[in-house]
């Protein structure tokens, strides 16, 4: 799907560059007319790159799973604060079912924070104008800053935000030795 993309995308690099390579080898009567001509080149071109912007975005949809689905989680936002003796991670859920929320902690240092929403969807509903809520799975993975205990993490989620609470691991005594060299 991407070298489609990719392709389309040079082919229409190609023809720009191929067109002003043109258009500065031509006398000085054909560049007249043609700078006439480039406010509907420029809208054609205009037209082409909002054409491609909505390919790319109905490719991704369709690609990604269930339609309307692509995006959802990779715009839940993470905030993580550290102090002595925890990491604390807060991630904005909204409209999540606390049962439908999956928390892991990989290898003492990367979170995984995953999920499904669901939304009715009543397309045909009386008044219904808009629905840009979106349902689906997500998957939000967080490197933490430190390695951390796999015992005593908790979490709560309250008013579409979840916090999770990571212990850290006590860190090795740092040592100092001084070397001589020889």
């Amino acid at each position: 799907m991407k070298r489609i993309a990719i392709a389309v995308i040079i082919c229409l690099l190609g023809g720009n560059v191929l067109f002003a390579q043109t258009y500065d080898n031509a006398p000085v009567d054909d560049q007249a007319r043609d700078e006439k001509n480039l406010k509907i080149l420029s809208n054609r071109l205009v037209s082409m790159k909002k054409n491609m912007d909505k390919f790319v975005n109905d490719m991704t949809t369709v690609y990604s799973g269930a339609p309307g689905t692509a995006l959802y989680g990779s715009d839940v936002k993470v905030d993580i604060v550290e102090n002595d003796k925890d990491f604390i991670v807060t991630a904005d859920l909204p409209g999540m079912d606390k049962d439908k929320i999956d928390i892991m902690l990989e290898g003492g240092k990367v979170l995984k924070i995953s999920g499904m929403r669901s939304v009715e969807k009543k397309e045909e509903a009386p008044g219904m104008v808009r629905q840009e809520r979106m349902e689906g799975r997500f998957e939000r993975i967080l490197e933490l800053p430190a390695e951390c205990k796999s015992e005593g993490i908790s979490a709560s989620y309250d008013n579409g935000v979840l916090e999770i609470t990571i212990p850290k691991k006590e860190s090795v005594k740092k040592e100092i030795v001084k070397v001589k060299v020889r």
